[in-house]
């Protein structure tokens, strides 16, 4: 994610599928922190976006 936002930052679409993906992930903390550094308001943050961050069972709490 990192190499994406490095090379395509701003042609990258950070739709709430990508969201929900990164929030998931294993290491979905780290990624999510990413995202919000490097697009910040662009980063949309919905109720299913919500369930899948807390459903991640690595760092679900966080």
């Amino acid at each position: 994610m990192a190499l994406l936002l490095d090379r395509r930052g701003d042609k990258l679409p950070v739709t709430e599928e990508v969201v929900k993906a990164a929030a998931g992930n294993w290491n979905g903390k780290q990624v999510m922190t990413l995202l919000f550094d490097q697009r910040g308001d662009e980063v949309p943050v919905t109720e299913e976006v919500v369930k899948a961050a807390a459903r991640n069972g690595r760092n679900g709490k966080e």
